[in-house]
């Protein structure tokens, strides 16, 4: 497959397993492509721990060196033809560093160098700009976090997707370098992964998973760490903003992973400084394309694609090879408002325009724009882990109907009427529920819907940043369980869209405790994250009343 792209790429040359010390001596391996031509290009580099050989498969890498850069990937510490131990982030910004520097000094290099890559090649470029290489001209991290705790932690709750993340992208070769027992190659993972997803996602407690024990000593020591604090520093962006004197090209989707939007929003206003440009569009995790206007149940226009090679080489000739291409003169945010399925480009985020406007629990499963002024009656309903909301699409991202979740007893639904006119929403959201429970420690979900005129109910962002863990209602660096009964305000402020409720659509809320398989159930008894096998029913109380007016805060863009 490689050598049939790269044949129709005669114009480049291809040397693999391209050997770089680290300070420490630790040897790093890289496969370069550059232009089969005399001279000194600019080079992108990007460093990936899912294999090398795949950034050939990619149409990027092929473009980008036909277009005059010489591109470095690069197998991260530990990873696939590099040697050393692999440390999930910890090691990034010192080899970031160092590469970046040896990419630079290669004799066909003119000493400009970029960074390209999404998801943890992503990250690693933030890493790398913390430490500051001098040749370092510009990033372009897509769909990536700003801070490690939220990336690992969804308001307080452990993302489930680590244990697949693991077990099928990193430990077949964690298996193959150390000749330990299991699946050693990415088929054989799968194979065993459709076997058993169901028991090790269920499996407690969390920090005995037997599947991981061998291969994946981060994902224990992460969930043994649940509380903020400096022992996430290695990876927190968002505290190191003033040292990154670069410019960075954000990008991200709707429907991302929940750390995706929220870091590329975090990431764009802290170095927004540098010149950085912002970038958020209908997308699910992955790389955009001209036709990929599809996501999940709904189909977002021809408009939705976007030529990623395009976007990042126009990037890069801006400011790695100096063209005076028009990049300087635009706006530094662009912006896919779903339901209109239309770009925009804005002056800044958030839009300074918009008008923040709340909308009310009431009796009855209204949700209204006229406050409680007398006493209403909580809702109830009771919330047992072991027979969790269960997301009907498997945990799929992408807008889907989540309407047939609605017939269970433990899924509150408030709604507006019909709409009047057209409503958009773009920007953060926040939530105040007031609620109590019986148990000590237990989750709130609150899910924001578009309800289309045929029944339909899709949401509108990734589910990882709807949720609250109730211990953490008060700040994430420390717990503070709760005394059962008592009636608290919970506070969500994660959640961010862009959205066309269209005339004659609703504006629709769930509230419940869990969503399987997104993040962990709460198992309701107080004990440490990830250490309980037991579990206890928890019964719920959402209140609206005068005195516990819970409501959901929209940033209204006034058309």
């Amino acid at each position: 497959m490689i050598p049939l792209l790269l044949a129709l790429a005669a114009s480049v040359v291809l040397e693999t397993d391209v050997p770089a010390t680290m300070r420490d001596g630790v040897v790093l391996r890289a496969d370069i492509l550059r232009p089969d031509a005399g001279g000194r290009f600019p080079a992108i580099l990007l460093r990936t721990p899912y294999g090398k050989a795949y950034e050939w498969r990619d149409s990027f890498a092929i473009r980008a060196a036909r277009a005059g850069y010489v591109v470095v990937a690069q197998d991260v510490r530990g990873r696939y033809a590099s040697d050393g131990v692999f440390r999930p982030y910890h090691q990034e910004g010192e080899d970031g560093y160092d590469t970046v520097e040896w990419v630079a000094s290669l004799p066909y290099v003119n000493g400009k160098v970029g960074m390209a890559g999404l998801s943890y090649p992503g990250a690693v470029q933030w890493l790398a700009a913390i430490a500051k290489p001098p040749h370092l001209v510009t990033i372009t991290p897509l769909m990536c976090f700003s801070n490690a705790r939220h990336f690992f932690f969804n308001g307080g709750a452990w993302d489930l997707s680590w244990i697949s993340w693991f077990y099928l992208n990193i430990a077949p070769d964690v298996r193959a370098r150390s000749g330990l027992p299991g699946p050693r190659t990415d088929v054989e993972a799968d194979e065993l992964w459709e076997k058993h997803r169901e028991e090790w996602l269920r499996f407690l407690p969390l920090s005995e998973l037997p599947a991981l024990r061998d291969v994946a000593p981060a994902y224990y020591d992460w969930l043994a760490h649940p509380e903020d604090g400096p022992y996430w520093d290695f990876a927190n962006v968002e505290a190191r903003y003033g040292e990154i004197e670069i410019p960075a090209l954000n990008l991200s989707g709707w429907h991302d992973e929940g750390y995706g939007p929220a870091g590329a929003i975090r990431n764009y206003r802290g170095t927004r400084k540098n010149q950085s440009r912002l970038v958020l569009g209908p997308w699910r995790h992955g790389t955009p394309r001209l036709d990929r206007i599809r996501e999940g149940e709904l189909d977002f226009g021809m408009n939705a694609g976007l030529d990623h090679d395009a976007l990042l080489l126009r990037w890069f000739d801006f400011y790695l090879k100096g063209e005076r291409n028009g990049l300087d003169g635009e706006k530094p945010v662009s912006i896919f408002v779903m339901g209109e399925n239309a770009w925009r480009e804005e002056e800044d985020w958030p839009l300074a325009r918009r008008v923040e406007t709340p909308y009310y629990l009431r009796s009855g499963g209204k949700l209204w724009l006229e406050p409680p002024r007398n006493d209403e009656r909580p809702d109830t309903y009771s919330y047992d882990p072991l027979d969790p909301v269960v997301d009907p699409h498997e945990g799929a991202q992408g807008p889907y109907d989540q309407s047939p979740l609605e017939s269970r007893e433990d899924v509150l639904v408030y709604q507006t009427e019909p709409l009047s006119k057209d409503v958009e929403v773009t920007g953060h959201i926040e939530v105040e529920l007031f609620a109590s429970s019986s148990a000590m420690d237990t989750d709130f979900v609150v899910r924001l819907l578009d309800v289309h005129p045929d029944g339909r109910a899709f949401n509108l962002m990734s589910p990882t940043v709807e949720v609250i863990r109730a211990r953490y209602r008060d700040g994430e660096d420390k717990v503070a369980l709760l005394e059962p009964g008592t009636v608290v305000p919970f506070r969500l402020n994660r959640l961010v869209t862009s959205n066309l409720f269209r005339a004659g659509h609703r504006i629709r809320i769930h509230v419940t405790s869990s969503l399987f398989p997104h993040f962990d159930r709460n198992p309701n008894t107080g004990e440490p994250i990830g250490k309980s096998s037991r579990t206890e029913v928890a019964r719920q109380e959402i209140h609206h009343s005068a005195a516990h007016p819970s409501r959901i805060v929209l940033p209204v863009i006034p058309r």
